[in-house]
């Protein structure tokens, strides 16, 4: 097959998003994007994307294209991919073992959309806590709030790792993850023990800390 052009794959995604294509072509559309995910052009790749989160063949195939989308070398392509997942509901289960992965993207926005197509995806993202729990120390305010909504939805399984959390050596990580305990589990005993205790330490660390200070005051 010869490579596609920008240009051709302008036409052929035009042609899925705003006309559509009979039946009879479908199958052979989803073949030529599978194809183009491998153009050399990133332009190229990432309109496959699009493309191949509309068409109109089954969800499955469509999922597993758009997963290895996650795994391009260009970090638009992978948001596209990350994005276009989120859309698909529980179909895109299958794909959370790659969103996971796409957790640790070197790309900032990359890992903010895989946090956030994972929090759609609810307890079914649980195998992703760990990573979100992990995002809680980004320095981007939206990041941490991505990921703390998709900790909250994911419910009861995140509640050990956000407990490991707690013993972390950072104050505000601490915090963060106490945070997110409270919304999930505000009548869990356990829970409510290990935030006691947390803020319990950290109290008296900050007493101890100011205790040389007042006696050089006096």
């Amino acid at each position: 097959m010869e490579p596609l052009t920008p240009q051709v794959m302008h036409k052929l995604v035009f042609t899925i998003l705003v006309h559509g294509l009979p039946d009879a072509q479908t199958n052979v559309a989803y073949d030529v994007l599978l194809e183009a995910q491998n153009n050399p052009n990133p332009q190229v790749r990432e309109l496959a994307v699009v493309a191949l989160a509309e068409l109109p063949v089954p969800a499955p195939k469509r999922v597993t294209a758009l997963a290895k989308g996650l795994r391009d070398a260009s970090a638009r392509v992978r948001r596209r991919a990350a994005r276009a997942l989120g859309d698909f509901g529980a179909q895109a289960i299958p794909a959370v073992p790659a969103l996971v992965i796409g957790l640790r993207d070197i790309d900032t926005s990359v890992r903010r959309d895989c946090a956030g197509t994972l929090g759609r995806l609810g307890p079914a993202a649980g195998p992703g806590a760990q990573g979100l729990v992990n995002l809680l120390s980004e320095p981007e305010t939206r990041s941490r709030v991505v990921a703390a909504t998709a900790l909250k939805r994911i419910g009861n399984e995140a509640v050990p790792v956000l407990l490991v959390g707690l013993r972390n050596a950072d104050a505000d990580f601490r915090s963060r993850c106490a945070k997110v305990l409270t919304h999930i589990a505000p009548d869990d005993n356990e829970v409510a023990e290990a935030i006691r205790v947390v803020v319990a330490e950290d109290e008296l660390a900050r007493t101890t800390e100011f205790v040389p200070l007042a006696m050089a005051v006096n």
